[in-house]
């Protein structure tokens, strides 16, 4: 197995650990799942500069990488729907998680990149907004944040979703008949 699936695997049991913290009560829990949400960020990133420079791409990290990115993403929202606080609304999440399950893996594109970004930078907030109102360090305004970061975790989901079933349009009519 070479270094950028590693990192990959690696990446998924951050994920599993991040979300076991965020199930957990308690603020030294949830602080550290934001180090190992930060953590998983850097090996998602990691693992990619290596594969593109050393051209270790493989079809096990076209599969896996995605996936790893999805449980990172919808657990930390799965967990984060915990905290009543954050206001992050199911119907969002559910939504999220319907978006992100489609068929078959490509390679990385340069819009599911953004996506990522896009997601990961929301999840991470919401993060941190969680550690500073456990902390009463939250401005009362900051606390509506999550939801609308929510909403526009869904509008990018969906449109990822979009974008996919129509550059697979001839692919799906063809298995279609």
């Amino acid at each position: 197995m070479n270094l950028p699936n590693r990192l990959t695997m690696l990446r998924a049991g951050l994920a599993l650990a991040m979300f076991a913290a965020l199930m957990q009560s308690g603020r030294a829990y949830h602080l550290a799942a934001v180090g190992l949400f930060l953590a998983a960020l850097l090996t998602d990133w990691v693992d990619g500069y290596v594969a593109r420079r050393t051209g270790a791409v493989s079809a096990f990290g076209k599969v896996a990488d995605p996936i790893a990115d999805k449980i990172l993403v919808i657990g930390a929202l799965i967990a984060l729907m915990r905290a009543r606080e954050l206001d992050i609304p199911f119907w969002g999440v559910f939504l999220i998680v319907l978006a992100s399950s489609r068929g078959k893996v490509h390679a990385a594109q340069t819009w599911g990149k953004a996506k990522m970004l896009i997601q990961s930078v929301s999840v991470l907030a919401m993060l941190v907004i969680q550690v500073l109102s456990e902390r009463g360090a939250a401005p009362p305004g900051l606390m509506r944040l999550p939801y609308y970061l929510t909403i526009l975790c869904v509008i990018v989901a969906w449109d990822s979703a979009y974008r996919y079933f129509r550059e697979s349009r001839k692919l799906l009519q063809k298995s279609w008949g």
